[in-house]
């Protein structure tokens, strides 16, 4: 049987690399561009409207640069994972399904402190979806 990832299951795991990619540059490197922190500070509902938005943001800019280094090692494993695949199936699909788990981890917190429900939506089905695909091959792998 074959056990890499066929298209649909690939997509889904760049779509979630890039989804973690893209919060780096938004968190730790544009957290201060006032586009970025206005979109962001407003769909987390934070601060309240009668606070400036500039001074929360340099307030929060350590933690979102923080933040989006946790989005830029989680982008790593999943680029080492698709890597791993054709070398040791075993250990790409375990770092495949840790990405795929932490970004529906991240998404679930997300829609439940937040109001960024599209976000949190776009962060976890599709890689709930790809973790759903991925365990069955991985379960197998292990099993051999």
């Amino acid at each position: 049987m074959n056990l890499s990832l066929n298209r649909f299951t690939k997509a889904l795991v760049v779509f979630v690399i890039i989804d973690f990619l893209l919060f780096f540059i938004l968190e730790a490197l544009f957290w201060m561009e006032p586009f970025v922190y206005t979109i962001l500070l407003a769909m987390f509902d934070n601060p309240p409207a009668s606070l400036d938005y500039s001074m929360h943001a340099l307030v929060l800019k350590k933690l979102f640069v923080n933040q989006g280094f946790y989005n830029l090692f989680l982008a790593c494993g999943g680029i080492a994972g698709l890597y791993y695949i054709p070398k040791n199936k075993a250990v790409g699909y375990a770092l495949l399904l840790l990405v795929c788990f932490s970004a529906v981890g991240a998404g679930i917190v997300l829609a439940v402190t937040s109001k960024a429900y599209i976000l949190a939506f776009l962060q976890a089905v599709p890689a709930a979806i790809a973790f759903s695909r991925i365990y069955p091959s991985f379960k197998k792998e292990l099993n051999q």
